[in-house]
């Protein structure tokens, strides 16, 4: 986790960061600047020097509402869905899932996000979907989202298998874990080549026959 966190202080800085984490991270919403410092705990003065900096790069966009002036994320930006990506990764929902994941780390094998978030299509309705294998608990990985969700804005929906479960409900065809393994994935812990491992000879047989 330290390299994730090093990497964001390296290209945005705490507040910075924090602004882009909310802005992009809730993209379709706006924020007055005494909102937004609320809720990325610093002052407004940094705030507002961040707002005017990012601004004036066209990564949000500033409008006038009577007396006051919101802030959102610049959709329009031509480079909107990289810069999306990289906040997530970095000083975003993926970066804090996978810090609240981390003291299970051990206890889990795979561990990603899928879905409208995983396909950056989220919409102010969205949860996060994830997906964890290993031999954590549900009750376990649900501890590790009490304040997670308030910081990120939206609510998570974890899907918890143990290893034994995870094969067999794939051996069986089981018609949900196929869709979601066919669709796009965010790994917040292992990758891809976890992911087969654990689903063993009939991962493998789907993903050939969905490449065909």
């Amino acid at each position: 986790m330290s390299t994730h966190i090093g990497l964001a202080d390296l290209l945005f800085g705490r507040t910075r960061g924090a602004v882009l984490a909310l802005l992009y991270g809730r993209a379709d919403q706006s924020f007055y600047t005494r909102q937004i410092a609320r809720e990325v705990d610093a002052s407004v003065g940094a705030v507002q020097r961040e707002l005017e900096n990012l601004s004036k790069v066209g990564l949000i966009v500033r409008k006038s509402l009577g007396s006051q002036v919101f802030y959102q994320a610049n959709r329009d930006a031509p480079i909107f869905r990289e810069m999306q990506s990289l906040v997530n990764k970095t000083v975003g929902v993926f970066s804090v899932l996978r810090s609240a994941l981390q003291p299970l780390s051990k206890r889990i094998v795979v561990a990603f996000v899928y879905g409208s978030v995983a396909r950056e299509e989220e919409t102010a309705q969205s949860d996060v979907d994830l997906m964890v294998v290993g031999k954590a608990t549900l009750d376990e990985v649900l501890s590790r989202f009490s304040t997670v969700e308030k910081n990120i804005g939206r609510p998570v929906n974890p899907t918890v298998y143990s290893i034994a479960e995870f094969k067999s409900r794939l051996a069986n065809g089981n018609h949900f874990l196929s869709a979601v393994l066919k669709g796009q994935k965010a790994f917040l812990l292992g990758d891809e080549d976890e992911l087969r491992k654990v689903g063993g000879v009939r991962l493998a047989k789907a993903r050939t026959h969905q490449s065909q």
